[in-house]
């Protein structure tokens, strides 16, 4: 590896500087069979910032093995010492894998170097292709004043690669890829076409699709047609199937057995199955009902190039040739609506060569319904909530698991953090596992002090949601009021008098509770 001198002598002029530098940033990759190794090496000078007091790397012992083969630290121009042994430590993970070898580095003051190289052993599985790589431009948020990336032994004969300020030197030894200041991700990979890296993921599936499924499938596929003979219907009760009785096994990005399958029996043995092979489960079920069923990878962000990395999501898409009817579903979305799809985001699918986009869900999704009934008199409410999209599927994961009183305290606290908080004495909910069922909850108790309904300005209680600022939703909140009428309210309330009741609605997104000025009827 060639090191220019700026890459390894650093300016004076940085021991003033106020943020940590990271002078250089290399990573070596050298692919043999089907392991890789990649050799990390960084060099940077602490700033005011601390940001490299503590460098972390994750990684998952299943299919990784990691060694630090060298950590130095000290004054620029004077001989570097090593990091105490103490100072290095195996601790919990970050990024979704199990552990991450921690360097702290003792007494690091403004101005000093620091020094560390990892290597780092991959037999995940994911090689049989070639080699691919997503490194991004950063790390500690700081970009490196000079990166080195380089691909060593078996490098492809066919690659593809894209990053903005990269320059590519290709030689004997491999590819290097070089930048002073890299501005973009950079992108390399193996694979020449979306369609070959979808066949890579999903052709495990197929095979087995193609075998005879197991007697338990069968059965489980019979328990659906309970819902009678429509295939949505017996589509969401297989959902609901597949949720509550799979405990859903995580497997990072990259990892071991990402894109791998085990046989359906075995996946039934466990109980425990991967984002693929819940879709893999549906699929089946739904090629046992007679229906036609293709299991589509989706990412939540858009890769530039094809690459196993980020397609971490599987969606199934079924078929009913008799009506022409097509649905998406998402078989490993714990406790969310059978035919609900989060996405606060632009999801990217995988079909059939091609990258489909589906649009971030909106209003016509997210359905939120809130009626209350307030009596002045005697301080009392009922609540009835009625809702579709983000919000069942908020629901359903606040309340599955929790006891009657526990569910009195949650509400009761959802209502505080509103700034108007109200007192349940009974709540109930729907059952939050069963997912074909749209979720609902009824709630009733105090919301303010009884007693005289003559003039008073109060805080119409609410449900704070905390929904995701850019989500579309469709949201309307009504409060009827017994034996008042409003003379004032807040701006955004409409008002409507029946037999002695004030009708209040309300549309749209609404944080904080609306004031009123509560009258007695003449």
């Amino acid at each position: 590896m060639r090191w220019p001198a700026a890459a390894v002598l650093i300016s004076m002029c940085a021991l003033a500087a106020e943020r940590s530098v990271i002078s250089l940033r290399s990573l070596e990759l050298t692919l043999s069979g089907d392991t890789l190794e990649t050799i990390i090496e960084v060099r940077g000078v602490q700033g005011e910032d601390r940001l490299l007091s503590r460098m972390v790397q994750a990684f998952d012992p299943s299919y990784q093995s990691l060694e630090l083969e060298e950590a130095l630290f000290g004054l620029p121009g004077s001989d570097m010492g090593p990091v105490p042994e103490w100072a290095v430590d195996t601790l919990t993970g970050v990024d979704g894998m199990p552990l991450s070898l921690v360097i702290a580095w003792p007494a690091l003051r403004e101005g000093m170097e620091i020094s560390y190289r990892i290597r780092l052993l991959d037999w995940g599985g994911l090689w049989s292709r070639g080699p691919w790589a997503v490194i991004p431009p950063q790390m500690r948020n700081l970009t490196p004043e000079w990166t080195s990336i380089a691909f060593r032994g078996d490098v492809p004969r066919y690659y593809q690669w894209q990053g903005d300020c990269y320059e590519l030197e290709s030689s004997w030894r491999g590819l290097e890829f070089t930048s002073e200041s890299p501005a973009d991700t950079l992108w390399f990979t193996s694979f020449m076409t979306w369609e070959e890296l979808e066949q890579a993921i999903t052709s495990s599936t197929d095979s087995i699709l193609a075998l005879p499924f197991p007697p338990d499938l069968r059965e489980a596929a019979l328990q659906t047609t309970v819902a009678g003979s429509d295939p949505w219907m017996q589509l969401r009760l297989a959902r609901s199937l597949i949720c509550n009785s799979m405990e859903l096994k995580i497997s990072p990005s990259g990892g071991e057995g990402q894109f791998d399958i085990r046989n359906l029996q075995e996946v039934l043995d466990t109980r425990r199955a991967t984002s693929l092979e819940h879709a893999l489960l549906l699929a089946a079920m739904s090629e046992e009902l007679g229906l036609q069923a293709s299991i589509l990878p989706a990412s939540n962000t858009r890769p530039a190039l094809p690459v196993p990395y980020g397609w971490e999501r599987y969606l199934v898409r079924i078929r009913y040739e008799n009506s022409g009817s097509s649905w998406l579903l998402e078989p490993s979305a714990y406790l969310a609506p059978a035919f609900y799809i989060h996405r606060p985001d632009t999801l990217y699918v995988l079909d059939n060569g091609d990258i489909l986009t589906l649009r971030p869900a909106g209003a016509e999704e997210n359905m939120l319904r809130e009626n209350w009934i307030l009596d002045p008199s005697d301080g009392s409410f009922s609540l009835s909530v009625d809702c579709r999209g983000w919000f069942d599927m908020t629901l359903r994961r606040m309340s599955a698991g929790m006891t009657p009183s526990e569910l009195i305290l949650i509400v009761s606290q959802w209502t505080w953090r509103s700034g108007r908080q109200a007192a349940p004495e009974a709540v109930a909910v729907t059952d939050p596992y069963d997912l074909a069922a749209h979720a609902g909850l009824e709630a009733s108790g105090i919301w303010s002090y009884g007693g005289s309904i003559g003039p008073r300005v109060e805080m119409l209680p609410i449900l704070n949601w905390d929904m995701p600022d850019a989500m579309g939703a469709d949201i309307a909140r009504t409060w009827t009021i017994l034996g008042s009428v409003i003379t004032g309210s807040g701006v955004g309330l409409a008002a409507s008098y029946s037999d002695g009741m004030t009708i209040l609605t309300m549309e749209g997104s609404c944080s904080t509770p609306p004031a009123v000025l509560l009258g007695t009827p003449e």
